[in-house]
């Protein structure tokens, strides 16, 4: 599947909360940025809900995401977003999805390189990333 036959809007993002996180379904919605893959939703001040919206192999690297994130992310030197819950394919919505903290700040291909440590700070993180695979 390469497009979601569904509108995205801030009303299916409640409905999908209430189906399966009704826990999180009373905080705020609203939308954060559209990706390539990815639409991106606000949720409450610290999270956010992630739907694939474009490319088919947008899904699989969701479930990777929310499989290795969690492990990754504290040996990262930078804040990224970790999921928190996934959103299996259902009548409302027939792709997975995830809910992730939300992580404050402009992304780095759209701010000015201002600190002429940017590089170092960059290779940092490229270098605890690329570590070999745990088991």
């Amino acid at each position: 599947m390469t497009t979601t036959d569904v509108e995205i809007t801030a009303d299916l993002v409640r409905d999908l909360l209430r189906e399966q996180h009704p826990d999180l379904a009373h905080l705020p919605v609203r939308l954060g940025a559209c990706g390539w893959d990815n639409q991106l939703w606000r949720l409450g001040d610290d999270l956010a809900v992630r739907l694939p919206w474009a490319t088919g192999s947008a899904d699989a690297l969701l479930r990777k995401e929310h499989a290795w994130l969690p492990r990754l992310a504290p040996a990262l030197p930078l804040p990224v977003p970790v999921p928190q819950r996934l959103g299996e394919p259902g009548a409302l919505f027939g792709r997975p999805w995830i809910v992730t903290t939300w992580v404050p700040g402009e992304p780095a291909d759209r701010a000015p390189v201002t600190r002429p440590e940017s590089a170092d700070v960059l290779a940092a993180f490229l270098s605890a990333l690329h570590r070999p695979a745990p088991d």
